[in-house]
């Protein structure tokens, strides 16, 4: 199984704070399956800082290099209105220096996620939309526009506990819109657990389980 969004990579940014924070983490990947795992540590129009992100993750790879667990480079980028010329110019990371990137928005501003979705797409990148049920001022069909404009959908598997998100996860799934679902892990206060997810696709859309949860992504294959 692939966690493609997570913020294990520790005294980068609001995720682990410590090596032993993400030993917790990881110890917890292992019991839900997880045997590679995309670092997503924040990026955004402060902090193009990709020279230290990739020295704290060549440290981090030889920390856990015993742990059965193959790790990628990668961000969670903020937009913001210059991204797409910092992410040309090489001030961004991309998923494992592919043409994919993992989009944040604000979950209180309206954004038109639609229309960044489409220029990102017609800069030749792969925009994927980070916990996208969050996004609440989306109307449903919004999904459907924002995947023909050539994204992909992530969501949190802690998001299947809360019932704010019970409509929207429910429209994903019931019209196959869902491409990812991520722990989006911080801590010990935000882990990893699928287990409430993985248990509702099991039993309501079993036809999706397996994409969903033991399909390797092109990006890391």
């Amino acid at each position: 199984m692939v966690d493609i969004h997570t913020h294990i990579l520790y005294g980068v940014d609001d995720g682990s704070d410590s090596k032993e924070v993400s030993k917790y983490l990881l110890d917890q990947a292992k019991a839900n399956n997880i045997t590679k795992i995309l670092l997503t540590p924040h990026q955004n129009e402060e902090t193009n800082n990709i020279e230290e992100l990739k020295s704290k993750f060549d440290s981090f790879i030889e920390e856990f290099k015993d742990y059965g667990i193959e790790f990628y480079l990668g961000s969670e980028i903020y937009y913001y209105d210059k991204m797409l010329d910092d992410l040309d110019n090489n001030k961004l990371l991309t998923l494992n220096n592919t043409k994919y990137v993992l989009l944040e928005f604000s979950t209180l501003i309206e954004t038109d996620i639609k229309g960044i979705v489409y220029d990102t797409f017609m800069r030749g990148y792969n925009p994927i939309i980070a916990h996208i049920e969050r996004y609440t001022y989306l109307k449903l069909e919004d999904y459907y526009e924002i995947k023909g404009q050539g994204a992909l959908i992530q969501v949190n598997s802690k998001s299947f506990l809360n019932k704010a998100y019970k409509k929207q996860l429910k429209y994903l799934l019931k019209n196959n819109l869902i491409d990812f679902i991520s722990s989006d892990c911080h801590g010990k206060n935000r882990d990893i657990d699928f287990v409430e997810a993985k248990a509702l696709i099991s039993k309501k859309y079993p036809e999706q389980y397996d994409r969903l949860f033991n399909d390797i992504p092109d990006f890391i294959k």
